[in-house]
């Protein structure tokens, strides 16, 4: 007799490490596809950084759940210094990235999750891994895909009626995917709505200093101490994802006090804490170092000068898409094409629309509804961070290249070449699109 095994369903591979994989086998076979479908920072290691991860290499016991107390305390002085935030070290959580954090939280939440539409690949997975309801509020491009007030009091009533009891919303700025800051008095706004409805903010602020733009980044723990987990960590901003350091920042008092216990035991059952010479060395990116400042600061602007750039190739094309302002990513639209995509190529989706472009151009994109947009609306999600060439660079190259002094030739030239080639080949698609509408 065969057993059978009875499994559940599998959760779907995040479509970003998905795109990243199909690269890498097309690579492998010689094609020279243009990356701009995985958002990992690859700027080199800063060396006060990589000198302490060497110095605690021997450090091997397990830490403490929450994380080293070191490293909590300096956390806690960071999100003071550079936010603005109140902060006592006890508020402060380390984790195996902030996903890891993400989903501890969401452990914790009794009722329906309230997402934006677009909003991170992972969110919704994780939702309705906790077992919980994801409830979505629509965002436009007339609003640079930002949720705004009343479209959250809109989705919680449209919730209610459906019989749902929302309890926490997932907030993320700079956005992912679209690049957009949160304008300071909108993410006010938002927080009075979750203060007038009991709602839990969880804000996910990895690209808070990634932020290039003239809008400054405010974090709802500004406007909603009291009811808001901040989580960030190493990841983007100075080029540390393979590390896994992720850091939540909970609210204060009983509150506070509740979510690091429930937080703390989803940690002791599932990664117990990340590894102790990381830790360490997180201990350094989170001091008071006037330097490590100015290297963030430094990869903040050439993430900036890249982004804007492909911004505005985009729209010199006619493509609609949302002025960035931090992280390094675009959210356009080829909506205007749909006509001409469905006569010329059978192309009805955002996900065909993806196949098309790594298929005939070589640039490898994500489609809009791997992040929760309607497939017609033809979406996909650009990422500049695999374009620079400074991987090996040292820091006080990607300090000089970072100068506003230098042109935008010299910094195409030296920073991004695949630039020039990522544009070529967009212009030649629409165009191609373009006749077709034409002839059509």
């Amino acid at each position: 007799m065969v057993r059978v095994f009875r499994l559940r369903e599998p959760v779907p591979m995040s479509a970003t490490l998905a795109i990243h994989n199909e690269v890498r086998r097309l690579r492998a076979q010689g094609r020279r596809v243009f990356h701009l479908g995985f958002g990992e920072a690859t700027f080199p290691v800063h060396p006060k950084i990589l000198e302490a991860l060497t110095v605690n290499a021997s450090e091997r016991t397990y830490l403490p759940v929450s994380g080293l107390p070191e490293l909590r305390a300096r956390v806690a002085a960071y999100y003071g210094r550079r936010f603005g935030l109140e902060v006592a070290p006890d508020q402060v959580m380390v984790g195996c990235g902030s996903k890891s954090l993400l989903y501890a939280a969401l452990q914790a939440v009794d009722g329906d999750v309230v997402l934006t539409d677009p909003c991170w690949v992972t969110y919704e997975p994780q939702v309705r891994l906790a077992g919980l309801t994801p409830r979505v509020a629509a965002t436009s491009l007339d609003d640079d895909h930002c949720l705004t007030p009343e479209s959250l009091e809109g989705c919680l009533a449209e919730a209610r009626t459906r019989g749902g009891d929302p309890a926490a919303l997932i907030l993320s700025s700079p956005n992912n995917p679209t690049g957009v800051v949160y304008p300071p008095e909108l993410v006010e706004g938002l927080a009075e709505v979750a203060r007038r409805e009991g709602l839990l903010v969880i804000s996910d602020e990895i690209y808070a200093l990634t932020a290039y733009g003239e809008t400054p980044h405010r974090s709802a723990a500004c406007f909603y101490p009291e009811g808001t987990i901040v989580t960030g960590g190493l990841s983007k901003h100075l080029s540390l994802g393979g590390w896994r350091l992720g850091v939540a920042v909970l609210p204060p008092g009983e509150l506070g006090a509740r979510l690091a216990r429930a937080m703390t035991g989803v940690a002791g059952a599932v990664w117990t804490t990340p590894a102790s010479p990381v830790q360490h060395a997180a201990a350094v990116a989170y001091a008071d170092d006037p330097e490590i400042d100015a290297y963030i600061a430094a990869c903040a602007a050439i993430h900036g000068r890249m982004t804007r750039q492909l911004h505005g190739r985009l729209a010199a094309l006619g493509v609609p898409c949302a002025e960035p302002s931090g992280a390094f990513y675009l959210y356009p639209s080829f909506g205007p094409w749909r006509e001409a995509l469905r006569a010329r190529h059978g192309v009805e989706s955002c996900r065909e629309l993806c196949r098309l472009m790594l298929r005939e151009e070589e640039i490898a994109t994500l489609p809009g509804s791997d992040f929760g947009a309607d497939p017609g609306y033809l979406a996909l999600r650009l990422s500049t961070s695999q374009l620079h060439r400074l991987g090996d660079a040292t820091v006080d190259r990607v300090l000089e290249l970072a100068r506003p002094e230098v042109s935008d030739d010299e910094f195409r030239r030296q920073v991004c070449p695949d630039l020039e080639g990522v544009g070529e080949r967009l212009a030649r698609f629409i165009g191609s699109l373009e006749k077709a509408a034409v002839s059509g």
